[in-house]
């Protein structure tokens, strides 16, 4: 998959805009490891940052973002390009969801049923996407997460090439289909 043609269209699934920091990190050629300890995150935040990032991409008749390894990317990311104020930010707004979750419904954001999980996070999103539109300078924790989790999602060998179709080399160039007549879905690259 060409990295480029993935950011342009997880940044049109974001309203336009892909941070610097995310960016950078892909452009670099970044490549998950079968076997891989989070450096950032510990063993707690990396399991809430999956679930949460599962939340965002589910398995469904393709595999989601827990078997993409888009946590390994998020990890990443926090490690290795993010400014220590950003990286504190999110992990401030990751415990800062926790917190709030528990306040909301007597239990831990891993204990909650999907449905709770899924509003609790609809609502985040609501508000990051206000953010977005608003032009807020510093995006709010779930607007970052989300960003992450569909830019490390779609640069991944899994969202490119069981997600989105995927055409190693084109034979011709057909400008305008319906969606419909190419199985429902976009296409990954063109070659």
């Amino acid at each position: 998959m060409n990295r480029r043609e993935a950011l342009k269209r997880v940044a049109l699934l974001l309203g336009g805009a892909i941070s610097a920091h995310v960016v950078n990190a892909v452009l670099s050629g970044y490549r998950p490891l079968p076997r891989y300890t989070p450096r950032t995150l510990s063993a707690e935040q990396n399991e809430l940052v999956t679930t949460i990032a599962e939340l965002i991409i589910p398995t469904t008749d393709t595999p989601g973002a827990k078997e993409a390894g888009v946590s390994q990317f998020i990890d990443l990311l926090l490690t290795e390009w993010y400014p220590a104020k950003d990286r504190d930010r999110f992990l401030a707004g990751l415990a800062d969801l926790e917190t709030q979750f528990q306040r909301k419904h007597g239990k831990g954001f891993l204990q909650g049923t999907s449905s709770e999980q899924a509003d609790f996070l609809a609502k985040l999103d609501l508000e990051a996407i206000g953010a977005r539109r608003a032009r807020v300078k510093e995006l709010p924790f779930f607007g970052m997460m989300k960003e992450m989790t569909l830019v490390g999602y779609y640069t991944s060998e899994i969202g490119a090439t069981e997600e989105l179709q995927f055409r190693p080399a084109t034979d011709r160039y057909e400008g305008c289909l319906p969606l419909e007549s190419v199985g429902g879905r976009a296409w990954a690259g063109v070659g």
